[in-house]
């Protein structure tokens, strides 16, 4: 999914370097879901099964201020655009 792509890959760029090692692990295990769990999970379709999730869905939103329409448009062009400039 490539909606998927770009929103983990801003976290990846945004966040990853200045997490601690615990939001690393979280990441690291939330990775390891199905991509339509992810999916759901950072839509809020699904309930998260744990609350380390829960603060990376957060984080994921904080990082990226785009609307739904915004990630697939960016996912279609190859990626996220650079914004502000």
């Amino acid at each position: 999914m490539r909606e998927l792509d770009v929103l983990l890959a801003r976290y990846l760029a945004e966040r990853w370097p200045v997490a601690g090692a615990a939001e690393q692990a979280a990441f690291e295990a939330f990775l390891e879901l199905p991509d339509p769990e992810i999916y759901d999970l950072c839509l809020r379709r699904a309930v998260s099964p744990s609350e380390a999730f829960d603060r990376l869905i957060d984080r994921f939103t904080a990082v990226t201020e785009l609307s739904p329409t915004a990630a697939v448009n960016e996912a279609e062009d190859g990626g996220p655009s650079s914004r502000g400039a």
